[in-house]
C-alpha cells in the first residue's frame, strides 16, 4: 500500500473518531430550555417568579448534581447570579433565573445548614420571595463582596424592559 493511500486512511479515521467525540459530547449534556425559550409567549413571567414554598422543592433546581445541603461557596455563586437579572453591572459573568422554586430551595438549604453568612442570605432571599427586588444592587454587592469580587459592582436596578431584554439575550445558566 502505498504512502498517499495510508495517509488518506488515517485522516479519514482520526476525523470520524474526531467527528464522533464531538457528537457524543454535545449529546451528553441534558436538555435544557433556555431562559428565552422559558418565556416564548409570556414575557411577564420572565420578571415575576410564581409561589413555590419550602415543601415544594424536590432537588436542585439549578439543574446540578450536587450534595446537599449545598456549601456557602455554592450559596454565594446561586445568590450572586440570580442577581444579575435584576442589576446594572460593568461584568456578569453567571446568571440564574430567578424563581420561586430556586429561591424555595436556598431558603430550605439555610434551614438545614448553618452558613457564615446565612443571616444576610436568608434576608436577601425572603424579601426576594416577596418579589422586593428594590436592594437587589445592594443585594448584589452584598454576596459579590463575601465572593471576593473586585470586577463587575452592580451600579443600579435595571427597568423592567432592560430586565426582559437582559433576559431573552442569555442563552444558558451558569454560576
Amino acid at each position: 500500500m502505498s504512502k498517499k493511500w495510508l495517509g488518506i486512511i488515517l485522516g479519514t479515521v482520526l476525523f470520524v473518531t474526531i467527528a464522533g467525540v464531538y457528537m457524543t459530547l454535545g449529546n451528553l449534556e441534558p436538555d435544557r430550555k433556555t431562559a428565552q425559550e422559558d418565556r416564548k409567549g409570556n414575557p411577564a413571567a420572565a420578571v415575576k417568579p410564581n409561589k413555590v414554598s419550602a415543601a415544594e422543592v424536590d432537588g436542585n433546581p439549578f439543574e446540578e448534581d450536587v450534595k446537599t445541603p449545598i456549601s456557602e461557596k455554592l450559596m454565594r455563586q446561586y445568590i450572586h447570579a440570580m442577581s444579575h437579572q435584576k442589576v446594572r453591572a460593568g461584568e456578569k459573568w453567571s446568571f440564574f433565573e430567578i424563581t420561586d422554586e430556586r429561591i424555595a430551595f436556598l431558603l430550605q438549604q439555610i434551614d438545614e445548614k448553618t452558613y457564615k453568612n446565612d443571616e444576610e442570605y436568608r434576608e436577601i432571599l425572603t424579601r426576594w420571595q416577596k418579589g422586593d427586588f428594590s436592594q437587589a444592587v445592594s443585594d448584589h454587592n452584598t454576596v459579590w463582596r463575601l465572593m471576593g469580587g473586585n470586577i463587575g459592582k452592580a451600579k443600579g436596578l435595571l427597568s423592567p424592559k432592560q430586565e426582559k431584554d437582559y433576559l431573552e439575550k442569555q442563552t444558558r445558566e451558569t454560576r
